[in-house]
């Protein structure tokens, strides 16, 4: 694509998520009109007289930034991993953070049920803590085991992560055997992810984990694409492999650690994000993945918007970022149209 055509498409990624950006504002269960709104901010009267005001600002956009903040995490994420692994299937939960994230909470929920463990821990949900805490000692053991003699196994991350995603699963039906059947119920609400937020904590959780880890994997950005060429080329040229491996693996982890403890995990985000938009601006880390932020908090949105429309009641955004994400990951398989590695 021509370096005008890619103006283009970066201008419409902007342009289309600002527009889901709004359209997530203006949709929900109960109409809204911008205009009164307006009238009601104007008028300076208090929060609690302004109806339309106070849904506008206390319950719709906390959830627009929510989703904002997710989908641009996972996306950055997604794309940054793809890059270290060298693998074009790789996502935020390919080394089983979300398993281990989703195994905590259960754990929280059932000790809350039956051990007497407090609903908050220093003021932070204690599902939240005992996510977190989990997504990250599933982090340490798999990088223990990919870091040997110097190096970082590309591979061996990849196994560490599938196994102990699969030991976390184990844990997890061991927690729903455990659990009550209203507890059931609502942790598996929360397993299927959701943006529906109750105020600012949520989103002031999700600014202070992710944007020093995106401003992070940004600035890496001419790294990644010198390890595009290889790992030896790139060391050849100057670039620490293991520091730049170690930092990715650490920092996107430790982002994706905090996205699950708050919204739970929310699939297909970190895959569809990144290849589609590779499919344009092509394989250059400087464009992709600025770009994949813009697009990711966009396709969030849109999803969520889709999830609040779809049935009576709401759909869970998880089945939603599924039912896109499934047959666009079929897609890349038939089609093999992994450009960043030859195939």
């Amino acid at each position: 694509m021509t370096r005008r055509g890619r103006r283009f498409f970066v201008a419409l990624v902007v342009a289309g998520s600002i527009a889901m950006v709004l359209l997530s504002l203006l949709t929900g269960a109960e109409p809204l009109s911008v205009a009164r709104a307006w009238r009601e901010w104007r008028s300076g009267i208090p929060m609690t007289e302004a109806p339309t005001l106070s849904i506008l600002v206390q319950q719709r956009m906390p959830r627009t930034l929510a989703a904002l903040l997710v989908g641009s995490g996972l996306a950055l994420v997604g794309c940054a991993f793809q890059a270290m692994l060298r693998n074009p299937l790789a996502t935020p939960y390919t080394l089983g953070v979300a398993s281990a994230g989703a195994f905590g909470a259960w754990t929280a929920t059932v000790l809350m049920a039956g051990y007497g463990l407090t609903r908050s821990i220093l003021g932070v949900s204690s599902v939240q803590v005992f996510a977190f805490v989990f997504a990250e000692a599933d982090v340490l053991i798999v990088y223990f085991l990919a870091a040997r003699k110097g190096k970082v196994s590309p591979t061996v991350l990849l196994l560490g992560g599938v196994t102990m995603g699969m030991l976390s699963n184990s844990g997890i039906l061991l927690m729903r055997y455990l659990s009550d059947p209203e507890r059931l119920k609502m942790m598996d609400h929360w397993l299927m992810g959701g943006v529906d937020v109750l105020g600012y904590g949520p989103v002031l959780t999700l600014l202070i984990g992710v944007a020093p880890c995106m401003a992070i994997l940004l600035a890496q950005m001419a790294k990644f694409d010198q390890l595009g060429f290889g790992v030896e080329i790139a060391a050849g040229r100057g670039i620490n492999v293991r520091l730049l491996q170690t930092s990715t693996f650490f920092v996107g982890s430790l982002m994706t650690a905090v996205i699950v403890s708050v919204a739970g995990p929310i699939g297909f985000v970190g895959l569809i994000v990144p290849h589609a938009v590779r499919s344009v601006t092509g394989s250059r880390h400087r464009i992709l993945m600025p770009v994949s932020v813009i697009a990711g908090g966009g396709f969030l949105c849109f999803c969520d918007i889709v999830a609040r429309k779809l049935l009576p009641g709401e759909t869970p955004i998880g089945i939603v970022t599924t039912l896109l994400g499934g047959p666009f990951f079929l897609y890349l398989l038939l089609r093999r149209r992994f450009t960043d590695w030859g195939a």
